[in-house]
Order: C-alpha cells, then sequence, then structure tokens
C-alpha cells in the first residue's frame, strides 16, 4: 500500500530551503561519499583475505556456531568456510552477537598468544573499510552521532530516489506552515524518534536511509493539516487513484501499516520500526505545534483556501473567456482582481474582456492601468506598445490619454525600437501642452532612438529642434555634445 499527498504548488518566490538543502545533503553523501565505497570494500577485503585474518577468525566463528543453537546456520556456514570468500566474511559479520564478542575481546581473549597481532591486523582492516561500514548506526553500538549521520546514506539509488522524492512532495508543505527553522528542528527530532523505536525493537543490525526522519515529517504533516480534505494518491497492487480525504486520517492508516509490514514480513531488511518511531514523533511534534501556534495554522489553512477558490474562480473566467462570454468573464476577474489589486495578469485578462464594450470605464481602466506599467523590461516594453495600439485603434468615443501618460508612453517606445509612434506621442505633447516639464527628456529620448535605428536625419533634427524650443534645459547642453561628437 502506498498513500501520499498531492497538495499546493511549490511557490518558488518562497522555496523551500530546508527541504531542498536536505534533498541535496542525501544525494552529495549518496554520490560523492558513499559513491567509492566499491573501492574501498575491495581493498578491504583484499586486504583481510591476504592477512592472518581468516584462519584466526573464519573457524572460531565456525565452532561458535557449532556450539550455538542454529544447526542450519552451521552447516551453512561450514560449507562457504572451504571457499574464504567475500561471502563468508559477511556471514560472519552479519552475526552482531558473535560480532559484538569479537570485538570486545571475548572471542580472541588477551590470553591468546596470536591476540597483539589480531588486534592490529584487525584494526587495520576496519580502517580500510568503506564510508558506510565505519558510520552506519548498528543497534549494538547506539553511537548518536552514527544515528545522525545513518539518516543521510542510503543503500541503493532507488532507495534514495524514493526517499527523496516524498520528501520533497510532504516536505514543502509542511516547512511552508512551520517555517524553515522549525521545519530543520523537527526533521532532526524525527532521526532520533526512528532510531530510538528501531533500538528498541531490533535485536540487533543496522539502519541506514532518511526514511525514519520522512516519516516524522509525514506525520507532522497529518496533524498539522489536521481535519482539512487533502487530495492523495494511493495505490493497492496495480490499482492507483486520487481521494480526498482529512490529512489526521492517514496517521493511523500509516502507523498500521507499518506495524502490519512489521509482523508480516520478518527479515525483509526495512527497519519499519524506525518509519513507526519516526510518525509518532513526527505527530507528538505536530500535536505540540498545534498547541502552542493554533492561530498561525488556521491562518495558513484559509490562505491556501482562499488560493484555492481563486484557482477555481480564475479556470472559470477562462472558460467564459473561451466561450465568448464576455461579460461573465469580465465579471470573476473583476471579482478575483479585488483580492489581488497588483495582479497585471488580471489587468490583461480584464482588458480582453471589457474589449467587448470599448466605451465601458472598464475597458479603460484597465487599459490606463496596463499602460502605466513602471516595468521596464523588454517583454513588457512590447506587450505595453502592442496594448497602447489596440486601445488607440478600440477606445470610444476616443482613447483617455492623460499629458503624463503620454510622456511617460513616448520615452519608452523610444527607448524600444518603437520611434514612429514616440515620435507622434512626442508631437502630441508639445501640441497639447508645449511647456511641459518631461518634453525635454522626451525629445532627447526619441533622439537617441533614432540614433539606435540609424535614422541620422531624425536625430539631428530632434536634436536640433530640442536645443531650439528648450535651449535653458539640462537636456539641451547633452543634446549640443551629442551634435559635435557627430
Amino acid at each position: 500500500m502506498f498513500i501520499i499527498p498531492v497538495g499546493d504548488r511549490v511557490n518558488w518566490k518562497r522555496p523551500p530551503v530546508v527541504t531542498l538543502l536536505l534533498i541535496l545533503v542525501n544525494c552529495f553523501i549518496f554520490f560523492f561519499v558513499q559513491g567509492a565505497d566499491d573501492k574501498h570494500d575491495q581493498l578491504a577485503m583484499k586486504y583481510y583475505f591476504s592477512s592472518d585474518l581468516p584462519d584466526w577468525e573464519l573457524p572460531r566463528y565456525a565452532s561458535y556456531l557449532e556450539n550455538g543453537s542454529d544447526a542450519e546456520e552451521s552447516r551453512l556456514f561450514n560449507e562457504l568456510l572451504s571457499k574464504k570468500e567475500t561471502a563468508t566474511l559477511r556471514f560472519m559479520e552479519n552475526d552482531d552477537q558473535f560480532m559484538r564478542e569479537l570485538h570486545a575481546g571475548n572471542i580472541i581473549t588477551a590470553q591468546d598468544p596470536v591476540f597483539e597481532s589480531w588486534q592490529a591486523q584487525r584494526a587495520e582492516f576496519e580502517s580500510k573499510r568503506s564510508f558506510t561500514d565505519h558510520y552506519v548506526y548498528r543497534v549494538d553500538e547506539r553511537n548518536m552521532f552514527k544515528a545522525f549521520l545513518s539518516a543521510f546514506m542510503h543503500g541503493s539509488f532507488s532507495h534514495l530516489f524514493g526517499n527523496m522524492l516524498v520528501l520533497f512532495l510532504v516536505g514543502f508543505l509542511v516547512e511552508s506552515v512551520i517555517g524553515k527553522a522549525l521545519y530543520a528542528l523537527a526533521y532532526f527530532v524525527a532521526i532520533y524518534a526512528a532510531v530510538f523505536m528501531y533500538t528498541l525493537t531490533a535485536d540487533g543490525g543496522s539502519c541506514l536511509g532518511a526514511s525514519g526522519a520522512i516519516a516524522g515529517v509525514m506525520g507532522l504533516y497529518t496533524v498539522i493539516f489536521g481535519f482539512r480534505k487533502i487530495d492523495f494518491f494511493y495505490s493497492l497492487g496495480f490499482y492507483f487513484d486520487y481521494v480526498k480525504a482529512p490529512a489526521i486520517a492517514l496517521l493511523p492508516l500509516w502507523l498500521g501499516n507499518e506495524l502490519f509490514q512489521y509482523f508480516t514480513k520478518d527479515g525483509a531488511h526495512i527497519a519499519y520500526m524506525a518509519h513507526f518511531g519516526g510518525l509518532l514523533g513526527g505527530a507528538v511534534m505536530g500535536a505540540l505545534y498545534r498547541w502552542q501556534r493554533p492561530a498561525l495554522i488556521e491562518s495558513h489553512h484559509k490562505e491556501a483556501e482562499s488560493k484555492e477558490m481563486d484557482g477555481k474562480a480564475f479556470q472559470r473566467g477562462m472558460d467564459f473567456l473561451g466561450e465568448m462570454e464576455f461579460r461573465k468573464a469580465l465579471g470573476v476577474f473583476k471579482e478575483l482582481q479585488e483580492h489581488h489589486p497588483d495582479d497585471a495578469n488580471l489587468t490583461r485578462l480584464i482588458f480582453r474582456a471589457a474589449k467587448a464594450d470599448p466605451a465601458s470605464e472598464d475597458f479603460h481602466s484597465a487599459a490606463l492601468k496596463l499602460l502605466a506599467s513602471t516595468a521596464m523590461d523588454s517583454a513588457t516594453s512590447n506587450s505595453t506598445h502592442a496594448i497602447f495600439q489596440e486601445y488607440l485603434n478600440s477606445a470610444k468615443p476616443a482613447p483617455r490619454l492623460g499629458q503624463d501618460l503620454i510622456a511617460k508612453l513616448a520615452k519608452r517606445f523610444a527607448g524600444s525600437n518603437h520611434c514612429d509612434d514616440a515620435e507622434k506621442l512626442a508631437g502630441l505633447l508639445q501640441r497639447m501642452a508645449p511647456q511641459h516639464i518631461a518634453l525635454p527628456g522626451v525629445l532627447l529620448a526619441l533622439a537617441r532612438g533614432h540614433y539606435r535605428e540609424e535614422r541620422r536625419d531624425k536625430f539631428e533634427a530632434t536634436l536640433q529642434g530640442l536645443i531650439s524650443k528648450y535651449p535653458q534645459s539640462v537636456e539641451a547642453e547633452t543634446a549640443a555634445s551629442m551634435l559635435r561628437m557627430g
């Protein structure tokens, strides 16, 4: 069974920094630190079987098994013993109890003549082992640093990919609600909650991977989002579908699934109880957060619901626009604009919808708002020019271009290779208000536009006109200098 929430899209204006950083750290350790594991393992194995260690350790392990209660394990190991291959050593090392006794000096004791040589060779062998072998968390050691580091190591690419996918899908949702600092703290606490539960329930062995910590994020998610209905993707065998349900309903499902897997798949080499511990730890942290900051959670959920409603309304407006129901589309977009007054895209859509009635106040106000845009990038300038031409040709009874807007548009068009329209606007402004304070700047911008477009005659004529009509202006001094330079 696989169940995962599929919520809001990532807001890249406020990216999930901690989630992305955790993914990068996990990937870095797997590809660039654990990436050398195979090489180190080969060197370590080569050293082991060229040393005296196999002669000292493997026969003692065979005797240890013979004296034990598992005759089948003893038989299997004796079949491997004569080969003295890597599998023989792995068989022995997977026996946590024997390895604990071996490292404690209870198998090859201090009274044994080979003890000092064994100690030296064993230490040399351990020093050659891979990063993963050195730092993986082992229940028998209970090393808290290794517990932390193991949560950033993985056994295979598929293990890494699955974990990072779930972390991204769930992590950014939680981070967006509780903030970066608390989210990072919760993630680290979940690591130890997972390790604690695994240590309580495992007879031995090792544990690595981000699964327990990610389970903590999932547990945190279910409590933070509580009874808010969320879309979930689920699969049962080959069947999969989407369902909307309260987020908290996932917690018992996830916990029950981990317990079921733990009791029915013994020996599957998956730390189900680490997942279980992470889920519980995350749920507890979520409950504490809800207790301390209920208003913040409620505020976030209201904002998310508002965005969801806006998204549905926007799609409805686009549908009306596609069906040429312009009045209905206009009503939807104007209502949305009340909540998002600075959204330029909504203003453009209102302009499109209101164009069906070019004498309307909505058409004029939308056009003027778009033409007054302060953004100066080339895309905006080209869009502004297209809207200007459309407004000029469609507006009824006539365009409502004020003097300041005319000056602004003339400068914009002169700087974006639309000098013909800039020249017309400059002439219009000179007729409407020959002493307008912006006119010298408009003429200078127009001259520069002509120069870029290699219109030499118009370049010189515009500069001379500027000097003649506004001789006391700073722009006139600049114009004279430009003429002298040729």
